[in-house]
């Protein structure tokens, strides 16, 4: 996967001498660990919002017409019709978890929360093709 981030850094202002120097080279941000839970904890809060929309815009992508009439057809199965509109809302969707998901790691590993870090993403990995 390609990064969101590039090359930008996270950093714990608190375990750094001098209120928190920055890393050579990249750009990034630094910031006390009070405020990195927090940003952390906020999120988490809307990658888990993002996933329950996911489970619940499925249906979006899977609607019957109500009628075998060519405006219903067209309205539900055509161009732009709401399963087509559900398939790509699922693919945003997606795309703004894998976001969250580099993010949340990132904090994680400048917060030297690493090791729970390393697991998830190996669990994400294997799930490839799923939300999570």
């Amino acid at each position: 996967m390609t990064s969101f981030f590039g090359d930008v850094w996270f950093q714990n202002s608190d375990d750094v001498v001098g209120g928190g120097a920055a890393p050579a080279g990249g750009q990034g941000f630094s910031m006390s660990g009070d405020e990195m839970r927090a940003l952390l904890k906020k999120c988490q809060d809307q990658r888990n919002f993002i996933r329950d929309q996911f489970y619940d815009s499925s249906k979006l992508s899977q609607v019957v017409p109500p009628g075998n009439e060519p405006a219903s057809r067209q309205a539900v199965a055509g161009k732009n019709g709401i399963n087509e509109t559900g398939r790509f809302y699922e693919g945003h969707l997606r795309f703004q978890d894998k976001y969250y998901t580099e993010l949340i790691l990132r904090l994680k590993k400048a917060l030297g929360l690493t090791e729970e870090a390393d697991r998830q993403a190996a669990d994400a990995t294997k799930k490839s093709g799923t939300i999570e």
